[in-house]
């Protein structure tokens, strides 16, 4: 019985509680925005990788893009009923493993409704002004800041 109720609460614990976009955060008035930007940011060991995040929500589900400060693109990603598809990959990340990684990861940011965070991975939210993911397996992190932008 105890095992039971502790597999219970470790279910639980590890589903997260936003039932919506994490790149879209509501603010309040209604399902949440239409359109966000981030700063973003993916560490792992050593290696930092910085740019934009632009993300919208359209008929076809969550879309988005990173572009570096450049304006080269990282990668494009598509998130629709629990499926991330990415395109535009920069060619040195464009290998099959560092594409599931990344596939698994958004998943969790941009799905509508709650995944299991499991043991592998930490979410740390300030929303609607920043968020993180940590991937403890690969050792990379993924930081979202709320992009400043004055009129």
């Amino acid at each position: 019985m105890t095992r039971f109720l502790l597999l219970i609460s470790f279910l639980l614990c590890s589903v997260q509680s936003p039932s919506e976009c994490l790149l879209l955060p509501s603010l309040g008035e209604g399902p949440g925005v239409v359109r966000a930007t981030w700063n973003f940011t993916l560490q792992r060991k050593g290696m930092t990788l910085t740019g934009i995040c632009l993300v919208r929500r359209t008929e076809q589900g969550v879309v988005g893009s990173v572009v570096n400060e450049f304006g080269v693109h990282y990668f494009d990603f598509t998130c629709k009923s629990s499926h991330v598809k990415l395109s535009n990959v920069f060619p040195a990340m464009d290998k099959w493993y560092i594409r599931r990684v990344l596939r698994r990861d958004l998943l969790l940011l941009t799905a509508d409704h709650p995944v299991p965070t499991g043991r592998r991975r930490q979410l740390d939210l300030h929303l609607p002004d920043s968020l993180s993911l940590h991937n403890t397996k690969y050792d990379i992190t993924y930081r979202f800041e709320k992009l400043k932008v004055e009129n």
